[in-house]
């Protein structure tokens, strides 16, 4: 089932669900899980212990797992991915199973992630994933020595989209994919509002080739169409349990300090996806 870029509608996630290619992201993460849960439980705690018990996650490692091991697959040899802001979960050690020339470097900031990596690798025989603690500004790689690049639901945490994006070019090769992800406040009252998804989207094309058949600003229309596209507001009425926000009440309080007014605990939130390439 191939996934379509842009803003996942309810229809796309429905038909993912009963598909092969959403069970063998299931199956994977639970055995993944049941052999490592200990070496997670410090990232759980903070995260979540189910990366795709959240309710863009199913969308969105399925989406970029496809575009990477499609891209994997078309080059011949070895393939170099950065996870650019991983986290620590199954979708790497997959992509290596997918992929079985890959070696995935995982990039993040937080320190606490290299012990948990140690841990998961030395129960995990010739693994080709590693970790790097660094910032996705200043990226302590060589020019050109990326193939694909993979960043899921990281740019809504930061403001320096140009930085990140001119490293991103700076260390894919040329012809290298971009596979991104990020959220969109449906309400603008966080973050990514419409107008800066709008900049975002303008930024990357001004610097990528943006994969055909997607008009990427015209896409972002859909986030007027609420009762089509995923969104926390569906998953709020259908699916609740795969919200992030357990604790609403501090959550509502921590919104209204930083000056956002009352949410109540909850974000009307939906999410992007795109493949992109540097050009030649």
């Amino acid at each position: 089932m191939p996934l379509r870029a842009g803003i996942p509608l309810i229809s796309d996630v429905d038909a993912l669900l009963q598909d092969g290619l959403f069970r063998q992201h299931t199956q994977y993460n639970s055995q993944f899980l049941a052999k490592h849960g200990p070496s997670l439980r410090g990232y759980g705690r903070h995260w979540g212990e189910n990366p795709l018990g959240l309710w863009s996650r199913r969308w969105e490692y399925p989406f970029v797992g496809q575009r990477l091991v499609e891209f994997g697959r078309q080059k011949a040899g070895p393939i170099k991915i950065l996870d650019a802001g991983s986290g620590v979960t199954y979708f790497d050690y997959l992509l290596c199973d997918e992929l079985p020339e890959a070696q995935v470097i995982c990039c993040d900031y937080d320190t606490s992630y290299q012990p948990m990596f140690a841990a998961i690798n030395q129960n995990t025989p010739h693994s080709r994933v590693s970790f790097m603690q660094a910032s996705l500004q200043s990226l302590p790689m060589e020019a050109g020595s990326i193939d694909a690049i993979c960043c899921i639901s990281v740019l809504e945490h930061t403001d320096r989209y140009g930085e990140i994006l001119d490293e991103f070019i700076r260390v894919l090769r040329p012809g290298g994919v971009l596979v991104l992800t990020f959220d969109l406040s449906l309400d603008g009252r966080f973050d990514v509002p419409r107008p800066q998804a709008q900049a975002l989207l303008e930024a990357i094309d001004s610097r990528f080739a943006i994969e055909p058949g997607l008009n990427a600003v015209a896409e972002l229309a859909r986030m007027d169409q609420k009762d089509l596209i995923l969104s926390t507001d569906h998953v709020k009425r259908t699916n609740p349990e795969l919200l992030p926000w357990r604790h609403p009440l501090l959550k509502g309080l921590y919104d209204l300090l930083k000056g956002k007014g009352w949410s109540g605990g909850f974000h009307s939130k939906s999410v992007y996806c795109l493949e992109a390439r540097r050009r030649a």
